[in-house]
């Protein structure tokens, strides 16, 4: 009997198509814009658009547009007279501030920038008592700076202060003074006390709920009727002190919040440890409060700053009124407010998306989590 058993035929399995590719552009384009119909013709309604816009856009910008002169007849093309710009430019940044004094408002700018990038340069024995102190000092510094008097220099009115300068100046001080007295506010709410609770509740949700609109003019009208008789109160420092109790009510509920995100372990660990009410709050509470807190921190911050563009209701002359008081010039009148009005905007995205990349550094360096 033959076993053996015949030979086995492989025959070539068809061909196939190469496995389409997941990782590069063309993948990324496929996943992301045209993986489908709807999603490939939105597609190219958006790429249209842009191609239709984007070219008159950036010729008006920039290709056509006029960057030398100093007067309205050196604006002779189709495009953005940017010359407007340049010719307004250190009214724009420093208000009316005499040419001999404006080393002044550098000079504050300049200590701004040192204070507030302390944490990255002083030594780290120093940095929690310094840097504080800095803080609360540089408001006053600057005011002494600016104002003269005090220091011995020229005598500088508020009247002449004004421009982009202004508005940083005047919500870095509102915002660095509001800070604390939110903190303590944020304290008095949470009280076992009637009366500091009671008192606290008030001021928090009065500054809440008013528009700050309305607390400018009430500032301007109302407060000084608070001071004795013949007391004459500086219009901008009615305006600083608006500005700061506005702040410090927002950031009293977002202390509050962070509070409320704390475990109640840490308060029973610090009293276990013998620590007193202030020693937890200040030592143990407070810092994990601000690091739970630094994104509403953040965002109340640029809120206050945007509001400062306001003072041109009650006539305050920073950057967005001065801005209109040139369009309404007389050697100015060919219609710049297109131009004017995109500066003023991207200077303020400039600085609110530098305060926001430099929170997001912090809340980085504040991150203690282990991730695997």
């Amino acid at each position: 009997m033959n076993n053996s058993t015949p030979a086995r035929v492989f025959e070539p399995k068809p061909s196939q198509p190469a496995p389409v590719s997941t990782t590069g552009p063309l993948a990324w384009l496929r996943n992301n814009l045209f993986d489908g119909p709807v999603n490939s013709a939105i597609t190219v309604i958006i790429l249209a658009f842009l191609l239709w816009v984007i070219p008159p856009l950036l010729d008006w910008l920039l290709w056509s547009a006029d960057f030398s002169g100093t007067t309205q007849s050196d604006c002779t093309s189709a495009g953005a007279c940017w010359v407007f710009i340049q010719a307004w430019s250190q009214q724009l940044f420093y208000g009316s501030f005499p040419d001999a004094e404006l080393w002044r408002i550098n000079l504050s700018l300049i200590l701004l920038a040192v204070v507030l990038s302390s944490p990255y340069w002083l030594p780290h024995t120093l940095r929690n008592r310094l840097d504080l102190a800095m803080l609360v000092v540089y408001p006053f510094v600057a005011i002494a700076i600016l104002d003269g008097r005090l220091l011995g220099l020229e005598y500088v009115s508020t009247d002449f202060w004004g421009g982009f300068s202004l508005n940083l100046l005047l919500a870095s001080a509102s915002i660095i003074l509001g800070m604390p007295l939110g903190f303590l506010w944020a304290l008095g709410r949470r009280s076992n006390m009637p009366m500091a609770r009671s008192i606290s509740v008030i001021l928090i949700e009065f500054f809440r709920g008013v528009p700050v609109l309305a607390l400018f003019f009430m500032g301007s009208v109302m407060l000084p009727l608070f001071f004795p008789e013949g007391t004459n109160v500086d219009k901008l420092l009615r305006v600083w002190i608006v500005l700061t109790l506005f702040m410090a009510g927002y950031m009293a509920e977002v202390y509050r919040g962070g509070f409320q995100a704390i475990p109640a372990g840490q308060y029973e660990a610090s009293a276990a440890l013998g620590l007193s009410y202030w020693q937890t709050t200040l030592l143990v509470i407070l810092p994990q409060v601000i690091k739970v807190s630094m994104p509403n921190i953040l965002a109340t911050s640029i809120m206050l700053f945007k509001n400062t563009t306001f003072l041109l209701i009650i006539g305050i002359f920073e950057v967005l009124s001065t801005a209109q008081t040139a369009l309404t010039n007389s050697n100015w009148l060919g219609g710049y407010a297109t131009e004017a009005y995109l500066f003023v905007g991207v200077v303020y995205w400039i600085c609110c998306f530098g305060m926001s990349r430099v929170a997001a550094n912090i809340e980085k360096k504040l991150d203690t989590s282990h991730k695997s």
